[in-house]
């Protein structure tokens, strides 16, 4: 799923561009608390959620 500059692969955030690299260097996107938050959210089928995900396929 794409986010902008960045793209959705699992429960890691992969920035697209170098705009992104920066945002999730500096956010801490991909912090393992982050991640383990994020795995545990998909185990149960609440992450991303059905804002994000209407958010992230519209053209």
């Amino acid at each position: 799923m794409r986010l902008g500059e960045k793209h959705l692969d699992e429960a890691m955030i992969q920035p697209l561009t170098d705009i992104g690299e920066v945002t999730t260097r500096i956010l801490q996107f991909n912090g393992e608390d982050r991640i383990l938050e994020r795995q545990n959210l998909i185990e149960v089928s609440r992450y991303p959620s059905t804002a994000a995900q209407q958010r992230m396929t519209k053209p």
